[in-house]
């Protein structure tokens, strides 16, 4: 394996781990097994490092949901495979996490890197919401934009709460409620 690719996989390790803000590039060299000279070759500065975690982290969570995704015949098949992707709320968002850290939020060129990653996953949902209105799988009533900016909150908030609370069934619950809403169903039942 390559310096650059040691330096990333320990970053994302830490990153996850500790945080953007609290992890030092001497933690992340020493983790990596990296000197100095080369970890700074690859990354002359810290929110370089973490552009490329963070562009990686998005790219790999898109690949996931695309992954579970393919192969569902209908849109709002597909759509409820992105909601079960909370399925392990309390492992947390590959991506998530980043918005709570000040560092990241402090750095534009993260703050960018991070809300691209965001706004990539609401373009694919979107795409999906349209599909779904064209199978027939889903109201064409509801508005293909919100409709996937609010399943992406619940499932943003869903890793949120079970994290907070400690219990899995707080995201189970709020994504079943979300698929309920999508087919039009009471959620009380």
């Amino acid at each position: 394996m390559d310096n650059r690719r040691l330096i990333i996989d320990s970053a994302k390790r830490l990153f996850w781990r500790h945080g953007y803000s609290t992890t030092s590039p001497k933690q992340v060299m020493a983790d990596s097994g990296v000197g100095q000279g080369s970890f700074y070759h690859h990354f002359p500065t810290k929110p370089d490092l973490g552009q490329e975690v963070v562009r990686e982290n998005g790219r790999d969570l898109l690949a996931s949901v695309r992954a579970a995704m393919e192969g569902l015949p209908t849109g709002r098949e597909r759509l409820a495979a992105f909601l079960a992707s909370a399925g392990d709320a309390l492992g947390g968002c590959q991506i998530g996490g980043f918005a709570y850290d000040a560092g990241i939020l402090a750095e534009a060129g993260l703050r960018e890197v991070l809300g691209a990653a965001f706004t990539e996953l609401a373009d694919l949902l979107e795409n999906v919401v349209r599909e779904a209105q064209g199978d027939g799988s889903l109201s064409p009533k509801l508005d293909p934009a919100k409709t996937a900016a609010t399943l992406l909150a619940v499932v943003e908030g869903a890793f949120v709460i079970a994290r907070a609370t400690g219990r899995q069934s707080s995201a189970d619950n709020a994504t079943t409620g979300a698929l309920a809403l999508l087919d039009g169903n009471d959620v009380r039942s």
